[in-house]
């Protein structure tokens, strides 16, 4: 996913890019299956635990909020020191604290711009960090034989959303892009392959090939509504409906053992994985660096002197990925870790009748 992002960020959304190559999207949207699978996996399997709650916000907290906090105050010190220069300054800013608080999604729909671009894509764990605040009230307060429909709800609920918003005309269409209740769709899809997952409410073993095929039959969808609506409103409605719960059903097949799993261990992706973290939080300042100080100018690729330095920023961006992820996050998701679920339980909702053993 994050070779996705970096090709789409490096050579595709930027003047004179590829636009071709612009799957960027596509990531963002995997990346928000697969944390909402895993912490919807985490949070039924130990629910159960007294202490579950500390131990939760601790272990959430030591595995995202230092190297964020670092890449956030990073890039406005960067930002803050070389203020005179043209290519620090954009089209519209937003205060440090909203970014701070998680609320920069925020600024975004009510402004409709950016803020500060290399730290644009920071608006996807403001996302993230409201899930982590309201899901395990779902999974708490509402009974177990609720769970799927109150998601299956609040993912119909954000299609309707993004229709009025893109259709009515009521607020600007950044608001239909990044709020959560918008992108609960996209959110939430993770969580019901969680539940699907662990509940056994399904017997995944039939639909092994519907599984594997859903994703590719949902891209070409999308790309049919991309192609008939040329002003992309209905590939907005309807896109992140689509590719989501495509992108769901392709990771409840990898985590069952489909053969397309193999290839996710290859031992470069896995180093990509371990450091996309730290390298998607502060790859785009990378590149604004690298071609302010040395073009004097923000990115772009009109000329063979952008390429080379965009080419140069990859290996930059991953360095400074892998020592952050060394130095901050490593050693606190370990400590966050530390935190061990107790041995006490509180009284949990009865199995359904499919996920008894």
């Amino acid at each position: 996913m994050m070779l996705f992002v970096l090709i789409s960020h490096y050579f595709a959304e930027i003047t004179n890019g590829l636009h071709w190559l612009g799957f960027g999207w596509y990531a963002v949207q995997m990346f928000f299956i697969l944390s909402g699978f895993l912490i919807g996996r985490l949070i039924i399997e130990r629910k159960h635990h007294a202490n579950f709650l500390p131990v939760f916000v601790m272990r959430r907290v030591c595995r995202t909020f230092p190297s964020y906090m670092v890449s956030i105050l990073m890039i406005f010190g960067v930002l803050w020191i070389f203020r005179s220069e043209s290519w620090t300054h954009f089209e519209s800013e937003f205060p440090l604290w909203s970014y701070l608080t998680f609320t920069q999604n925020i600024f975004m729909a009510t402004t409709g711009g950016v803020g500060a671009y290399w730290a644009a894509p920071s608006w996807t764990l403001a996302l993230e960090e409201q899930l982590y605040i309201l899901l395990p009230f779902v999974f708490f307060l509402a009974p177990r034989r609720f769970w799927l429909r109150i998601l299956i709800a609040i993912a119909l609920l954000a299609v309707a959303l993004r229709a009025m918003i893109f259709t009515t005309g009521l607020v600007g269409p950044t608001w239909g892009l990044v709020l959560l209740p918008a992108r609960g769709d996209t959110l939430v899809a993770g969580v019901i392959a969680a539940i699907v997952y662990k509940e056994r409410l399904v017997d995944l073993a039939r639909y092994d090939l519907l599984l594997r095929l859903a994703p590719l039959v949902l891209m070409v969808a999308c790309l049919v509504i991309a192609l008939i609506d040329p002003s992309q409103r209905l590939f907005n409605i309807f896109a992140p409906f689509l590719l989501s719960f495509g992108f769901a059903c392709f990771l409840l097949a990898v985590v069952r053992g489909a053969p397309e799993a193999k290839r996710y261990e290859n031992r470069f992706l896995r180093f990509l994985g371990d450091i996309s973290y730290c390298v998607y939080l502060t790859h785009l300042m990378v590149l604004g660096l690298m071609h302010g100080l040395i073009l004097h100018a923000k990115p772009e690729l009109g000329s063979v002197t952008q390429w080379l330095v965009t080419l140069a920023a990859l290996p930059l961006a991953v360095l400074l990925g892998w020592v952050m992820t060394a130095l901050i996050e490593a050693p606190l998701t370990a400590y966050g870790r530390s935190w061990k679920w107790s041995g006490d339980v509180v009284r949990a909702d009865p199995l359904p009748e499919g996920a008894r053993s």
